[in-house]
């Protein structure tokens, strides 16, 4: 009987750390309920925000232990920083607002996007919505154009570039 109350507490044990290395990985908490993944095998559903023109994939949609509100969770993984890209909390914007169009008084208000090195809370607020809002027309603008110009020296960014056909300043790699 020692030896059944031993390997329970070894498996309870194995169970808590993988539960808080899967955690500090994406973002995802305890006890939260993971709705939707674009990080597995199985592609989630494309939200939209018609009134907003954007549509998105967040890499996790999660529903909140106790107040169960939905948020979108951002996993750049191999991102080290101690404060928030700029580009990521756009991204993260986009996400929370298809959220909401999605799923109305049941987002939570908030998202989160998580780095190697730290995890970051963004509210939704209007200035937050209107930079992302601007950001999209941009992309949009850009997308019609003949020609867009290159503002940055990063190839691997180039290789993901949503414009890059209108784009006469590709850089290699």
């Amino acid at each position: 009987m020692l030896g059944l109350a031993a390997c329970l507490v070894l498996a309870a044990t194995a169970l808590l750390v993988s539960a808080a290395r899967l955690a500090a990985r994406t973002g995802v908490r305890a006890g939260a309920r993971v709705l939707a993944s674009d990080v597995g095998r199985e592609r989630s559903p494309t939200l939209e925000s018609p009134a907003a023109r954007i549509r998105g994939r967040p890499d996790y949609l999660v529903r909140e232990r106790v107040r169960r509100r939905i948020y979108p969770v951002e996993i750049k993984p191999t991102r080290e920083s101690v404060t928030l890209y700029e580009s990521d909390a756009l991204q993260l914007a986009a996400y929370m607002m298809v959220t909401e169009a999605h799923y109305g008084r049941r987002f939570a208000g908030y998202g989160l996007v998580r780095y190697r090195s730290a995890e970051f809370r963004v509210t939704l607020t209007p200035e937050l919505r209107r930079r992302c809002l601007a950001a999209a027309d941009g992309v949009r603008a850009a997308r019609r154009a003949a020609d867009v110009h290159r503002s940055h020296a990063v190839a691997a960014r180039c290789r993901g570039c949503a414009v890059s056909a209108q784009c006469g300043e590709l850089l290699g790699g």
